[in-house]
């Protein structure tokens, strides 16, 4: 069944073609209607089997990339700090903490739904979402990827082994949240060129500490690099494999690094939620004041 529009609140009407307990996908087709979109989801190249997390681009795919949070009102408020930038007599900056009060939140982790292209057998090319089952209990994860998809592209198609639609699902997959720069190390000034893109987009005042962040980092020679795509966009992972550790930076204001044990075949095939997972990540740096000592003390 096709859905149009730019969200729907009720998803059980949508999949009255199919029987509960049938096993279904949401899909894109005829992507050469849609080549801008497509192109601003992230699929910067179609092959069958290609898969990304798409990028932000609105609500639905910044909850899915970054996930949210629950405020609890009817709580007692909270002391927290957030980070800020002050610049001196001297016109260098340094980050400063603010402490505030605010209600308290629970974090509700991202979906990261991510969307292969795949071939039918027609040979033409469709975006499509993992398997789904037509449940009462998955509708609230079959509504997001609705809504994901009509955010993205406008419009998506319920699709399943009795639509004419018949969808070659042995193509291996090949994940492209990541570009991977050639081995070989690199500080700060051979790195520049390709971080500088990615730090133009952070106000003005925060560009110089998160430059420094990176130099901090830098600086002790990581060989192996690797910039986020897509809905990755804004993250760089640093590999120390002397150290056995790889480094998960960010150009978010008020975000965290991430100091991540697993070797990089692993890290490459794991959703953004996945990566940040409490039971993956070594240590958890917030970006605050003392964050520099922080780094550093992982390699003294």
């Amino acid at each position: 069944m096709k859905i149009q529009g730019k969200r729907v609140r009720n998803i059980e009407k949508y999949l009255s073609d199919l029987r509960e307990g049938d096993i279904f996908r949401i899909a894109l087709l005829n992507l050469g209607d849609f080549e801008r979109k497509v192109n601003h989801a992230g699929f910067n190249e179609l092959e069958s089997g290609i898969q990304i997390l798409p990028n932000i681009v609105g609500p639905k795919s910044k909850f899915n990339a970054e996930g949210g949070f629950i405020i609890h009102r009817d709580r007692e408020k909270e002391r927290v700090y957030r980070e800020s930038v002050i610049q001196d007599w001297h016109g260098n900056y340094h980050t400063v903490d603010i402490g505030y009060f605010r209600y308290p939140r629970t974090l509700i982790p991202p979906p990261s739904v991510e969307l292969t292209v795949m071939e039918n057998t027609q040979n033409e090319l469709l975006i499509v979402s993992d398997d789904l089952v037509n449940d009462p209990a998955n509708y609230k994860d079959i509504l997001h990827i609705v809504n994901l998809f009509l955010e993205l592209f406008g419009e998506c198609d319920t699709v399943s082994n009795d639509n004419n639609v018949v969808i070659d699902f042995n193509a291996p997959l090949r994940r492209l949240n990541w570009t991977v720069l050639p081995h070989g190390e690199y500080p700060w000034e051979r790195l520049r060129g390709n971080i500088d893109a990615l730090i133009d987009r952070v106000k003005a005042n925060y560009q110089p500490i998160i430059r420094q962040r990176f130099q901090i980092i830098t600086s002790n020679n990581p060989n192996f690099v690797a910039i986020g795509r897509a809905g990755f966009n804004g993250y760089v992972i640093f590999g120390f494999p002397e150290r056995e550790f790889f480094v998960l930076e960010s150009i978010f204001h008020n975000n965290a690094t991430y100091v991540l044990g697993n070797n990089w075949e692993e890290l490459s095939q794991l959703s953004k939620a996945e990566l940040i997972a409490e039971d993956l990540y070594r240590q958890r740096f917030e970006h605050r004041v003392n964050w520099p000592e922080l780094i550093r003390g992982l390699f003294n």
